[in-house]
């Protein structure tokens, strides 16, 4: 079974989720990196921990946090979808049984405020994670993106 601790040191995931902040800054949007992941996977993790959830749906749900802004990599614009299908692709190679795979890809491909839809329990921990990091340093000053 592989573990949050695990996917948080992957060399692949870690390039993957730096380039597409890289990119997010280059657009001028606000900070996308290893901090704004971390915190996000810990907010959603502790929603439905809080909620009773049995813990490996919630160590699921911290994955989805982490990985849930991947598709940035590929493009701002659905990056929801490509994010999701990017983790498929990453938790199969990984081993990851499709249920496991299934729910964290479902809370990634909905958790953008523009398509997404609270369809579990975890995509809708991810939407209200990944809205609440509202810090002042995730700020990058002035851009066309900038949200």
């Amino acid at each position: 079974m592989i573990t949050y601790e695990q996917i948080t040191h992957d060399h692949a995931i870690r390039t993957y989720i730096a380039q597409a902040d890289a990119s997010m800054a280059a657009l001028g949007f606000t900070e996308h990196s290893f901090a704004h992941v971390g915190r996000v996977s810990h907010t959603a993790g502790d929603i439905l921990a809080q909620l009773g959830y049995p813990p490996r749906r919630v160590e699921l749900t911290r994955i989805a946090g982490y990985l849930h802004d991947i598709g940035n990599l590929v493009n701002r614009v659905d990056h929801s979808q490509s994010g999701a299908v990017m983790a498929f692709r990453l938790l199969d190679n990984m081993g990851f049984p499709p249920e496991e795979i299934a729910l964290i890809a479902t809370a990634i491909g909905n958790h953008d405020e523009g398509t997404g839809v609270p369809v579990s329990p975890e995509a809708a921990a991810l939407i209200l994670a990944d809205k609440s990091d509202v810090r002042r340093t995730r700020g990058r000053g002035k851009g066309p993106g900038r949200v």
